[in-house]
């Protein structure tokens, strides 16, 4: 286990994540896209910046939770570096795989960690754009095995909805 995470996880972390970057970029704007149809047919967005004190530190926390530490789960340890070698149908299983339990999680989190935000984690449109932001986290991480890539996407998705886009079930005012 220990070998596992070490060659998996920490190279992971070593890898620059400019491997791959216009795919990572592709994948990006079609998860805005697809995020901003149904978070709008959700009517999960209000587009308004968020007025808290806590706006200051926001991208910060948002940073190291959830974006750095469920993407090291959900992607460095949950899915190998090798799994792009092993083909198009490991990229599959490894994919859904990883992008169901990262969906999992958010309502499992709304009912026993974070009450504050059952009302949106338990929302269908809401987990809709998760599993799709799981989705494009997972195939970024196996083509250009580097995490940073989607630690990258998911901060900027959730600072860009906590702070404009109203995701305020985070946020204690």
């Amino acid at each position: 286990m220990i070998e596992y995470l070490k060659n998996n996880l920490l190279s992971g972390y070593k890898t620059s994540p400019a491997q791959k970057i216009r795919l990572s970029l592709s994948l990006t704007f079609l998860f805005v896209l697809i995020a901003f149809f149904v978070g709008n047919n959700g009517n999960l967005f209000q587009i308004e910046i968020i007025n808290s004190r806590l706006i200051y530190i926001l991208p910060i926390s948002l940073f190291i939770f959830p974006s750095f530490l469920e993407e090291s789960f959900f992607r460095g340890i949950l899915i190998p570096t090798n799994t792009k070698e092993k083909g198009p149908k490991t990229v599959l299983v490894f994919t859904l795989v990883s992008s169901t339990l990262f969906t999992l999680w958010h309502p499992f989190n709304a009912l026993t960690i974070n009450s504050n935000a059952r009302e949106i984690f338990l929302n269908p449109y809401f987990l809709i754009i998760v599993f799709c932001l799981g989705i494009i986290c997972s195939l970024s991480y196996i083509y250009s095995k580097s995490l940073w890539t989607p630690i990258v996407i998911h901060w900027a998705t959730t600072v860009i909805w906590v702070i404009f886009l109203g995701g305020r079930n985070l946020i204690l005012e």
